[in-house]
């Protein structure tokens, strides 16, 4: 599978998750430019929620 590089993150195609399905590994940038978190750090510990806020400052 190749990478699709798009300013910090690096996308790969893939097929859509199924129901049930465990989401990929990934990590993003905190804010404010903080360090970073990584799915891997939560998973198995408890349910995580992804909140992506755009457009709002």
């Amino acid at each position: 599978m190749e990478g699709v590089r798009k300013g910090m993150a690096t996308i790969q195609s893939r097929p859509p998750l199924q129901p049930g399905e465990p989401a990929p590994d990934f990590t993003l940038p905190t804010v404010p430019d903080e360090g970073f978190v990584a799915l891997a750090d939560y998973r198995g510990r408890s349910p995580l929620l992804l909140v992506l806020l755009r457009d709002l400052w």
